[in-house]
């Protein structure tokens, strides 16, 4: 199988980061590392495309200024992307529409007052992105553009200590880069997720039910070599919230979260079907859980 066609099905992150800050409670809109290995550049050839990608991440959590937040995270998720790729094209490029849905199961442990662990499971907020356009650039490079969104529409409720679904909506225009040339693939992907607030918040620092988050810039990074059928590389990834929360309108100094990750790739392309599994180590992180993040990508063509 070609590897663009491969794994260069589109990849949505709509799933549970193991984070809980910035509202407390709350992930980031977009998983960290979930396209990391893809060559986010291109779309690939018309045709429906299912993809699944299993994440398994454990890590100790790093508070921010806000105390008894609870300190350690395992989550597990499983989450399929359909994409469609219409043999058309705009302004030039191809196009592409898809859409994302994740099961999580998640544990938290030691939370405050009495140390309770508490095992969670339900879907994620779905992911929608109905504007994907790719251009072939000269020189062997490709850009991408997108546009995704994530109505709260997963498992939350605001009395339980653990929650899978964040309660509000996400805006993410982000953008692709890509150079292949002779096997080698060095891939960028920078997206922006704006957040409305939750208005069904019981977290600390809400007002009146009412808590805003503030927003999150995340880049991913890839560089690859393929050999034959196999292919080796290097993942990275960050992300740094931009604002601090507001609750009310009143601005919570210092809960901006931000996580920076590392690891090896491994891919191999069959007749079928791509796979590719890859790990990733948190190197520094603040309001977030950190620790070690498992990635296994499956990729078929209808």
């Amino acid at each position: 199988m070609n590897r663009v066609v491969a794994v260069g099905v589109l990849v949505f992150g709509c799933t549970a980061a193991p984070a809980f800050s910035f509202e407390p409670g709350a992930h980031p809109p977009f998983l960290a590392g979930s396209s990391a290995g893809v060559p986010i550049g291109v779309i690939p050839p018309a045709g429906f495309y299912l993809g699944s990608l299993t994440t398994y991440a454990e890590g100790v959590f790093h508070p921010d200024s806000r105390p008894k937040h609870p300190d350690t995270l395992q989550v597990f998720i499983e989450g399929l992307t359909l994409t469609w790729v219409p043999d058309i094209q705009i302004l030039g490029a191809k196009y592409a529409a898809a859409v994302s849905q994740a099961l999580v199961v998640k544990t938290v442990s030691l939370i405050p007052p009495r140390g309770t662990t508490v095992t969670k499971s339900g879907l994620v907020n779905t992911g929608i992105s109905p504007l994907n356009l790719a251009w072939t650039l000269p020189s062997d490079f490709y850009v991408s553009v997108r546009f995704a969104f994530q109505p709260p529409d997963g498992q939350y409720n605001r009395h339980n200590l653990v929650n899978i679904a964040n309660n509000f909506w996400t805006f993410e225009p982000n953008v692709g880069i890509s150079y292949l040339k002779n096997g080698l693939d060095v891939s960028v992907r920078l997206l922006y997720d704006i957040v409305t607030e939750n208005r069904s918040s019981s977290a600390l620092g809400n007002v009146r039910g009412t808590y805003q988050s503030g927003n999150i810039f995340t880049g991913e990074y890839a560089v690859s070599q393929s050999i034959g059928s196999w292919r080796f590389g290097v993942i990275g990834y960050g992300f740094q919230q931009t604002n601090p929360d507001s609750p009310g309108g009143h601005t919570l100094h210092g809960t901006e979260i931000s996580k920076v990750g590392i690891g090896p790739l491994v891919e191999y392309n069959a007749a079928w079907i791509g796979v590719n599994l890859y790990y990733a180590h948190d190197l520094a992180w603040r309001g977030a859980a950190g620790g070690d993040n498992f990635f296994l990508r499956a990729t078929i063509k209808f």
